[in-house]
């Protein structure tokens, strides 16, 4: 049916309003998260971890794979501002580098659990039906079997390189997401934007990208932020155990594992890592709980 010559049709209405709202709690969000100290400081650490494991990329203040460039077990000094470890090679420069390898991990992990957990997702809350009980199915499978043998038993398979790691850590945790956004879908196909939008005719795939993504991406945000300390500490549990990335390519996991041994004689190689780690999963945590406060619509203050 056509309409009058400068009145909107139904979509542009839905389209219009929705782009309204959703700008109004971007901002409110943004608003928000500028007043939680904790998660600007987190924001602040994870800057900076970002720059340094940019800047490894072309320097370091020693070369990470040569051995005897100082005294070996030798503490902190201005020549070498974290020590060196058991077989002399400086600490600080793998530190740099182990930074770039727990970033690639974490991110690299939920670009794929975000690709395959929104779109099983929004596919199983949106269809329903048989589809649905098929994916959920598949997802309880993954759910009652232990992550840690899965991603064993892939690294065993595949190698051990870091994009093969990756992906061993992927399968292990699309199914939080997948269940988040199946959730998610669930209540707002019932929402009136969205039976507005079908009764004009837009077809699903549009009402998906267009209407319920958009809407759901709070919650995905703050389940991706999560996700990333989860799989960075995975990374360093399998590079502890022997099964990360090879040498000499360092993860802060390996290092500590390298210096476990040495812990009563020269405990910085164990804590130097260990700290590094802690203070990266704290801050993805903190980050997560500030989008998770500030991405709530039910908070007014």
């Amino acid at each position: 049916m056509a309409t009058a010559p400068g009145v909107a049709t139904p979509e542009e209405y839905v389209g219009d309003t929705l782009a309204r709202e959703q700008t109004s709690l971007w901002a409110d969000a943004w608003r928000r998260l500028r007043r939680n100290r904790l998660a600007l400081v987190s924001t602040f650490i994870l800057l900076l971890l970002v720059v340094v494991a940019i800047v490894s990329a072309f320097w370091t203040p020693f070369p990470i794979w040569r051995q005897s460039v100082g005294p070996t077990y030798d503490p902190p000094s201005l020549h070498h501002l974290l020590g060196t470890d058991q077989r002399g090679r400086d600490i600080f420069s793998r530190l740099m580098v182990g930074a770039q390898v727990s970033l690639q991990v974490g991110v690299g992990t939920q670009i794929i659990v975000a690709a395959l957990g929104i779109t099983v997702g929004l596919l199983a809350g949106y269809f329903r039906g048989w589809l649905d009980g098929i994916i959920s199915t598949i997802i309880n499978i993954f759910y009652g079997i232990p992550d840690l043998l899965v991603a064993l038993i892939l690294v065993l398979l595949l190698g051990r390189g870091l994009d093969k790691i990756i992906f061993a850590i992927a399968v292990t945790r699309w199914m939080d997401m997948a269940r988040l956004v199946r959730g998610q879908t669930f209540a707002l196909r019932e929402r009136e934007f969205v039976e507005a939008a079908r009764a004009s005719g837009t077809r699903p795939n549009k009402i998906l990208s267009r209407h319920i993504l958009p809407n759901a991406l709070g919650p995905i945000i703050v389940q991706a932020t999560f996700g990333v300390p989860q799989a960075i500490l995975f990374e360093a549990f399998l590079s502890f155990l022997g099964l990360g990335v090879q040498p000499p390519t360092p993860s802060w996991g390996a290092m500590a594992a390298d210096g476990f041994h040495a812990l009563r004689i020269a405990p910085h190689i164990v804590l130097v890592p260990a700290i590094a780690l802690s203070l990266t999963l704290m801050a993805f945590n903190f980050l997560g709980d500030g989008l998770r406060d500030a991405l709530d619509p039910r908070q007014k203050r």
